[in-house]
């Protein structure tokens, strides 16, 4: 389990370097209007070219923090330095409380605001940590954003799709990854809240981890383990 949460959150959140510049496929023409019925409703779908990225959208934010990652990845900096350019660039761009809340799943609301937030936080911390121990992984990695669409009756979510291949270092089985990022916009940003690789979510992963854990040891157990693992990666370092 903690190789596949690793995995998914190397190529998660470190892999999407040049995402713009390398877009294929865009489902639809930039801007275009669609509509689908579910659960007896018509919900209004609006689908952008991945390969424009314009300012302010889904996409970009995925090009954005890419980039960052991207000079983590291929520049010889510290790993204080590296830490640091998640912490200003990436952080920001996830939110780590609808991330931390839907992992908890029915569980958050048996704890108390203050737990909530120390929950939040070192869910956080952990992520930092766990990205820049995996940083050197993606070297030499192609990627390319095939959509970007926003939905919702509110035009509040998005989800952006992409596909990785790792180089391939002599792997015929080398085949591209699917890597779908879920978006919501809060206020006037958009912000990451999970990341799906091969359908497998992020969230749901860690759900399954944060549930056993709540039912053995309660929500202070869970808040234990969490500094046990954020103490744990940073002496990795």
């Amino acid at each position: 389990m903690k190789k596949i949460i690793t995995l998914m959150l190397t190529l998660g959140f470190i892999s999407l370097s040049n995402a713009a510049t390398n877009a294929s496929a865009p489902v639809t023409d930039d801007n275009e209007t669609t509509s689908s019925s579910k659960a007896g409703k018509t919900v209004v779908v609006v689908a952008s070219s991945a390969g424009s990225c314009a300012d302010g959208t889904p996409c970009e934010v995925i090009k954005s923090s890419a980039q960052t990652l991207s000079d983590a990845v291929n520049q010889n900096i510290s790993e204080k330095t590296a830490i640091s350019m998640i912490q200003n660039s990436i952080v920001p761009q996830i939110d780590f409380t609808i991330m931390s809340r839907l992992a908890m799943g029915a569980q958050w609301k048996q704890a108390t605001p203050d737990q909530q937030t120390q929950i939040v936080g070192l869910f956080k911390q952990m992520l930092v940590y766990s990205y820049t121990n995996a940083l050197s992984k993606l070297k030499g990695a192609q990627v390319s954003i095939s959509s970007s669409t926003i939905s919702g009756e509110k035009q509040n979510k998005a989800i952006v799709n992409s596909s990785l291949k790792m180089p391939n270092n002599g792997d015929s089985n080398n085949q591209p990854i699917n890597i779908e990022y879920d978006l919501a916009k809060i206020g006037s940003a958009w912000k990451i809240y999970d990341v799906k690789i091969e359908k497998v979510s992020i969230v749901t992963t860690y759900r399954t981890q944060f549930n056993d854990e709540v039912q053995k040891e309660g929500i202070t157990g869970l808040i234990t383990q969490l500094q046990t693992k954020v103490n744990n990666l940073k002496g990795n370092k």
